[in-house]
């Protein structure tokens, strides 16, 4: 939902008119790349611990941080489909070419703000479900693994931010889609900076 705002309005018109993927579809994409992205993070884990190059530790917190975002996101994003389609609220998957974590339309006319805060307290479940399998899959005893539950964490900050105005102000009777579309660049830059600096200090922690 934290990227939702702007791309929500511009996928609507191609979404009403496009066939709905198969569920099976966008999970197998997202599947795929999360394995490629895992990949590549495990590939330069074991070369750090290896080797013990310095450039190996730089890709190796590099790319832990990376995926550690990726993971976090798609949880996330699934969380919230999940949340919204457990509330029976409208929300057709939609695919949109490009690099984007949209995988659907949440139809604010036909659902009311009882399905919308359960659709956003879906990604809430989604991403610290992410960090939990982390924490709990892979030892943290190394830089690179450390960076992988930082980077997760760098976003579950970022996207709580992001989200808590919101929800806060749609329980107190605002509008959800004008709350929503009313989330500002500058509130976006706040949660970035926030939710690097909590990775960060998830690092340093664990360290």
């Amino acid at each position: 939902m934290a990227e939702a705002t702007d791309q929500n309005e511009q996928a609507q018109p191609e979404a009403a008119d496009a066939a709905e993927p198969k569920l099976y579809r966008l999970l197998l994409k997202d599947g795929v790349a999360l394995f490629a992205a895992l990949s590549l993070w495990a590939a330069a884990d074991t070369w750090y611990q290896v080797t013990g190059l310095p450039l190996a530790v730089v890709l190796g917190i590099g790319n832990g941080i990376l995926v550690g975002l990726l993971l976090s996101a798609l949880f996330h994003e699934w969380g919230h489909y999940a949340g919204a389609k457990f509330s029976g609220a409208v929300a057709p998957r939609v695919e949109i070419p490009g690099l984007t974590l949209f995988r659907y339309r949440f139809d604010f006319e036909s659902n009311n703000s009882q399905q919308f805060h359960r659709m956003t307290y879906g990604g809430h479940v989604g991403h610290w479900s992410a960090l939990l399998l982390i924490l709990v899959m892979v030892p943290m005893d190394t830089i690179g693994r450390i960076a992988l539950a930082a980077g997760a964490f760098g976003f579950i900050a970022f996207a709580t931010l992001i989200e808590y105005n919101v929800v806060k102000d749609t329980w107190a009777g605002a509008d959800p889609e004008t709350r929503l579309n009313g989330i500002s660049s500058k509130d976006f830059q706040q949660a970035t900076v926030v939710g690097g600096i909590a990775g960060l200090f998830f690092l340093a922690l664990l360290s």
